[in-house]
């Protein structure tokens, strides 16, 4: 986690800081930081939503808040956002699942 955060503070543009953010916060969840995450995943998804075009790496935020909050709502969202992503070629078959697993 040090890594992405030393590398976050170094960003020199928004993607690169969305994508070390969504690292933080991954790492974070992972160790049972969710406050850190929280923090981490929603500046992510801030800067995706904004300033980023990267629909993948919005739908893998927005997954990792549904993982960290176990919420119906971000589930349905990341789902839609993956549906988006899949049509920029991307195979999100597993993904997918995942979101309907948590939805069912």
């Amino acid at each position: 986690m040090a890594f992405y955060r030393e590398a976050a503070g170094l960003a020199a543009e928004p993607a690169e800081l969305a994508h070390c953010l969504r690292h933080v916060g991954d790492l974070a969840r992972e160790t049972g930081d969710a406050e850190t995450a929280r923090a981490a995943l929603d500046e992510a998804e801030r800067l995706y939503r904004g300033e980023v075009d990267d629909r993948l790496g919005l739908a893998n935020t927005v997954r990792l808040r549904a993982l960290l909050d176990d919420d119906k709502a971000r589930w349905r969202d990341a789902r839609a956002l993956y549906m988006i992503a899949a049509g920029d070629g991307w195979d999100l078959a597993d993904a997918l699942a995942e979101c309907d697993r948590h939805l069912g």
